[in-house]
């Protein structure tokens, strides 16, 4: 989208200042010719002329090769500026989505249904890695929200009516510092991705799940492979899992006491 702005941009200030496109630049929000300066457009008059020419120019036309959801997105906004449209032909070979990993260490109570979170180790396939101290920020941090998720940020709704369950803040508790352990260790799958223009992926999300699901995994083998298929895991579905006792809530129902 923005490389067909910007051979818009270029097109419009031909058409608008004389000569090809191929005769214009563009620096400092202006659009000009590479050969005389004075003869330029800023991008707010090159909008407003966008707006003037219509067709393509404004939205108001758009490729036939792009997305319905492209497509409606162009339509929503047409005839209000200098609209960019345009398809992402690059052949993809490669893994695009970020793949991440997690190894936790828990100690369980079977009495009390206690977690605690005694060591993790979480790993990511960034690609390039850009900013090492941000990236090892991002398992982190992204490790303590799966934490929270697997362990206390319980959503209860009344299954009748849809209302919020929930009495206050601490029944759905994020993790805090004092629930995770105080050093975290952190790895990197430094392997440029091809697909990206700088060799990197994207991490935020996928640390979060590895965490969480690390976290049930962890669970499952301290009560000799009892998985309960839903989160978050809470003492008293632990305690019911040690002593037999059958759950309050069905197979896969969440959101539930």
């Amino acid at each position: 989208g923005a490389m067909d702005a910007l051979a818009k941009l270029k097109e419009i200030a031909a058409a608008t200042l004389g000569g090809a496109a191929g005769d214009y630049d563009v620096e400092n929000e202006t659009v000009f010719a590479t050969a005389d300066r004075t003869k330029s457009l800023t991008y707010a008059a090159a909008a407003q002329r966008a707006i003037e020419l219509g067709g393509r120019y404004s939205g108001q036309e758009a490729p036939e090769d792009v997305n319905a959801v492209t497509k409606s997105g162009v339509a929503a906004i047409a005839g209000s500026g200098l609209i960019g449209v345009a398809k992402d032909n690059i052949a993809v070979t490669g893994m695009v989505p970020a793949i991440a990993v997690g190894f936790v260490e828990i100690e369980l109570d079977q009495e009390t249904g206690k977690i605690d979170i005694v060591d993790y180790l979480g790993g990511a396939g960034c690609g390039t890695e850009l900013h090492p101290m941000g990236l090892r920020a991002q398992i982190r941090s992204g490790a303590v929200m799966g934490f929270g998720m697997g362990l206390s940020e319980r959503h209860i709704y009344d299954p009748q009516n849809g209302l919020p369950g929930n009495v206050g803040l601490i029944q759905a508790k994020p993790a805090s510092y004092l629930d995770v352990p105080s050093q975290m260790q952190t790895l990197a799958v430094d392997i440029e991705d091809p697909q990206n223009p700088v060799g990197s992926k994207g991490i935020g999300e996928p640390v979060q799940g590895c965490a969480t699901a690390a976290v049930c995994a962890a669970i499952a083998d301290a009560l000799g492979g009892h998985y309960f298929n839903r989160v978050p895991v809470l003492p008293d579905m632990i305690v019911n899992a040690a002593a037999g006792r059958e759950q309050s809530h069905k197979p896969l129902q969440v959101s539930t006491a």
